[in-house]
């Protein structure tokens, strides 16, 4: 792989934040390469997958622009079959289709495709990504006391952020960048700041 800084990106949605640093040019190059995105959405991974695609060209073809303009979701198979290595190459970058972190089935796979991104890469590394904060934010809090039953301890998008932990633990970035929220320091689980809760990482990944 090139001496680029790789990229891994997770809670990807349709690849907003990858794409601002995949699309940075210093010194008319483009440092920063995007080895892995995480999505469990399937409509956002659909994007995603594209965006991963328009990436792989220097010079994008005119069929990708044809596609676009269609609208036509069922011609992408045929311009992904007409470019297969770089269709290949997408999919690959983006794990084959919509991926949970925290699912066992799919955190296997996860792991596997950044440790097979980043084997012998000797440069830099960065993760990205903003854990899902309907949980915890202060409008999703607010939101949430309207629901009957609601207890944030029952809901999982609240510990997502140990997600982003284990790949951090896996990778060692030299710099991670999580986006989030107002009200992630400050919500509580049982009468625990959630971000202080002890974490204890579970047995390692195969």
């Amino acid at each position: 792989m090139s001496n680029k800084t790789l990229i891994v990106d997770l809670f990807a949605g349709p690849g907003g934040l990858g794409e601002g640093f995949s699309r940075f040019t210093y010194g008319g190059e483009k440092p920063f390469k995007l080895a892995a995105s995480v999505e469990q959405d399937p409509k956002a991974h659909r994007t995603l997958t594209l965006r991963a695609f328009f990436r792989q060209f220097e010079r994008v073809p005119e069929e990708y622009y044809e596609y676009v303009k269609a609208g036509d979701p069922s011609l992408r198979e045929e311009l992904f079959r007409q470019f297969p290595a770089e269709s290949d190459a997408a999919i690959e970058e983006t794990l084959g289709g919509p991926k949970t972190l925290g699912k066992e089935k799919h955190d296997k796979q996860i792991f596997s495709r950044i440790r097979s991104a980043l084997k012998d890469h000797q440069g830099p590394k960065v993760v990205i990504g903003g854990p899902p904060c309907q949980a915890y934010s202060v409008v999703g809090r607010a939101r949430n006391k309207g629901i009957e039953g609601y207890a944030l301890e029952n809901d999982g998008r609240a510990l997502l952020y140990r997600e982003y932990l284990e790949v951090l633990n896996e990778v060692k970035p030299e710099v991670f960048v999580m986006e989030n929220v107002r009200g992630i320091l400050s919500a509580k689980v049982n009468g625990q700041l959630i971000f202080c809760l002890l974490y204890t990482s579970p047995s390692p990944r195969d």
